[in-house]
C-alpha cells in the first residue's frame, strides 16, 4: 500500500552505484554475515533512466482498480472519482484504519463518491501486529459498518511483523480475521507481498480459504504464495497515474472480467480466476529483477564502502533521488532492517519486494516517532559495518 509517498518507487534503473564507476566490486563472503558469498556489485559507467510513472491502463477483458489513502489527498485535495471511473477504473479500495485508533479522515467522502461514480468499493486495515488483534478488528469493523457503500470484502493489509515470530503472526492473523468476519458478516481478503508471506509468515498455508490480494511490482502476474491456488487481485504498480487523482497511485488488476467482479462483490468469492494466470503487462516499470545486488549496495553504503555523493549523483541523473534519503533515514533512526535485507538477498526476492520492505520500515519508524535502538545497533550490523570498513581501508 502507499505510505511515504513512495520515495522508493524509482528504484528501477539502478543495479548498483559506487564512487568508482565502470568497475566491479565483489564483496567477500565475510563482508556482511548472512549475505550470499562473493556477491558481485556492478558499478556501471552510467545509469539509464527508467519510466517514472506508468500510465493507467485497462487490460482488455480484465477489471482494473486503484487503492488510495490520505497520500492521494495532498493539502486536503479531493479525488475526482467520476474522472477515475471514466479513466477505466472499475473498483477502488480505500484505507480505513491502522492499529486500534487511527482512522482515515477521507474515508467517508472517498467511499461515498467512489460508489456514486459507479465503482465497486472496498476498504482495508493496515495491521500493527504488536497490538491486540481483536481491538484492531473491532476498530476497523466500526469504520466499515459506519461508512457503508462496501461491495468488495474487507481487507487485512499484512506487511509488517513488528518483532513477532511466524507462529505469533499466524495466531494474530487468525484472531483478527475471525473477529472481523464476525463483526462484518463478510469473509475478509488478505493483502500481502511475497517476501513477507514466505519469510515472516513462514509461507503459511492456513489462510487459503480467504481471498488473496498480492503486491508484486513487475510485468508478469506473480504466482500465489502459501496454500493459495490463485490470486484474486494483483497490485502491479505503486507508481500509476490516473485521471482525477493527484500524483501517483497504486494500480491493481482483478482476476476476472467485469461480470466476475460483480459476482465476487456479491459474495461469490469463487468467481475470480482465469485472467491473471500467465498474464504479462508490458507497460510501466518492472521491478521484477533480483534485489540481491542493490541490497549489497545499501549495506555497503551504510558501511562507507560506497561514497554517498556518488550514489546521490547517479540517482539524481536517473530520477532515483529518493533512494539515498530513505536508506540514510533508516540508518539514522536505527531502523535499517538488516536481518530482513539479508533474508531477502539470500531468497532471490525482487526489487519490488525491496521497495515494499523499506517503505514499510520507514512508515513504522515514522509512526513510532523517535525510534528505539534497533537493527543498526545490533551486533550483526556492527560486525558487517566493521568488516566492510576494513575492506574500504585496504
Amino acid at each position: 500500500m502507499l505510505w511515504c509517498m513512495r520515495k522508493l518507487r524509482l528504484l528501477t534503473a539502478v543495479t548498483a552505484t559506487a564512487a568508482v564507476a565502470g568497475s566491479l566490486l565483489v564483496l567477500p563472503a565475510t563482508a556482511i554475515p548472512g549475505l550470499p558469498a562473493n556477491l558481485p556489485i556492478e558499478l556501471p559507467e552510467g545509469v539509464v533512466p527508467g519510466s517514472v510513472n506508468p500510465t493507467a491502463s485497462t487490460v482488455p477483458g480484465i477489471a482494473s482498480g486503484v487503492d488510495v489513502s490520505r497520500w492521494q489527498h495532498p493539502d486536503g485535495q479531493a479525488i475526482a472519482w467520476d474522472q477515475v471511473r471514466t479513466d477505466g477504473q472499475s473498483f477502488a479500495v480505500i484505507k480505513a484504519s491502522e492499529g486500534s485508533t487511527w482512522t482515515n479522515e477521507h474515508l467517508a467522502e472517498d467511499t461515498s463518491q467512489a460508489a456514486a461514480s459507479g465503482m465497486k468499493v472496498g476498504t482495508y486495515h493496515y495491521a500493527r501486529p504488536a497490538g491486540d488483534p481483536r481491538a484492531q478488528a473491532q476498530h476497523y469493523a466500526a469504520q466499515y459498518n459506519q461508512v457503508g457503500n462496501h461491495s468488495l470484502p474487507p481487507v487485512l493489509d499484512l506487511e509488517v511483523a513488528e518483532g513477532e515470530s511466524p507462529e505469533q503472526l499466524s495466531a494474530w492473523t487468525h484472531e483478527f480475521l475471525n473477529e472481523l468476519q464476525s463483526l462484518t458478516g463478510r469473509t475478509p481478503m488478505v493483502y500481502t507481498y511475497r517476501y513477507f508471506w514466505i519469510e515472516q509468515m513462514n509461507n503459511s498455508q492456513e489462510f487459503a480459504n480467504y481471498p488473496l490480494w498480492l503486491a508484486a511490482y513487475q510485468s508478469t502476474a506473480p504466482q500465489p504464495v502459501g496454500g493459495w491456488g490463485k490470486l484474486d487481485m494483483w497490485q502491479r504498480s505503486d507508481a500509476g497515474r490516473v485521471n482525477g487523482i493527484a500524483g501517483n497511485v497504486d494500480l491493481n488488476l482483478f482476476n476476472g472480467d467485469e461480470n466476475q467482479l460483480n459476482m465476487f462483490s456479491a459474495g461469490q468469492l469463487e468467481a475470480s480466476g482465469g485472467k491473471l494466470e500467465g498474464l504479462t503487462v508490458d507497460e510501466g516499470i518492472d521491478l521484477g529483477g533480483d534485489a540481491a545486488a542493490i541490497i549489497g549496495v545499501i549495506l555497503a553504503l551504510a558501511a562507507g564502502v560506497i561514497a554517498a555523493p556518488a550514489l546521490v549523483d547517479a540517482a539524481e541523473n536517473a530520477n532515483l533521488d529518493g533512494l539515498p534519503d530513505v536508506v540514510n533515514d533508516l540508518i539514522a533512526q536505527n531502523n535499517l532492517p538488516v536481518e530482513q535485507l539479508k533474508e531477502m538477498a539470500n531468497g532471490h526476492y525482487t526489487l519490488g519486494d525491496l521497495v515494499l520492505l523499506l517503505d514499510n520500515a520507514q512508515h513504522i519508524a515514522e509512526e513510532n516517532g523517535v525510534a528505539p535502538a534497533g537493527a543498526a545497533e545490533s551486533p550483526e550490523y556492527e560486525a558487517a559495518v566493521g568488516a566492510l570498513t576494513e575492506i574500504a581501508q585496504q
